[in-house]
């Protein structure tokens, strides 16, 4: 399995590309425009090392290719993250496994507040 970076893996809205709105202040998905925002995103969990277990949700839907890549797509055992893993629950109930670098990290932990 290919690793896309800053794209829907899973989920609501996947393999749609996310990108840094015009504005600098949220992510939008491509083609719909659908933004990751507070009015739009319930709740949101960073999968890392001390929460792998948010893993069984997705079932095994991301494989087992991605989920030996786990240190290298979450940053786990590493300080320095470049990338970031999110699963994310919208207001309509559904849910989203995204992963996006730290630039649109930090854009998308900003637009939560």
């Amino acid at each position: 399995m290919k690793k896309h970076i800053n794209c829907v893996l899973e989920g609501k809205y996947k393999d749609r590309r996310i990108f840094i709105s015009s504005d600098k202040r949220n992510l939008e998905t491509s083609g719909i425009g659908w933004n990751f925002t507070k009015s739009h995103v319930a709740s949101y969990t960073v999968i890392d090392e001390t929460n792998k277990d948010q893993y069984s949700f997705w079932k095994g839907a991301l494989g087992v290719a991605l989920l030996g890549d786990l240190g290298a797509v979450a940053g786990i055992g590493g300080k320095n993250k470049k990338e970031y893993l999110i699963s994310i629950e919208w207001k309509d109930g559904e849910k989203s496994l995204i992963l996006i670098n730290d630039e649109y990290y930090r854009v998308f932990v900003q637009s939560m507040f």
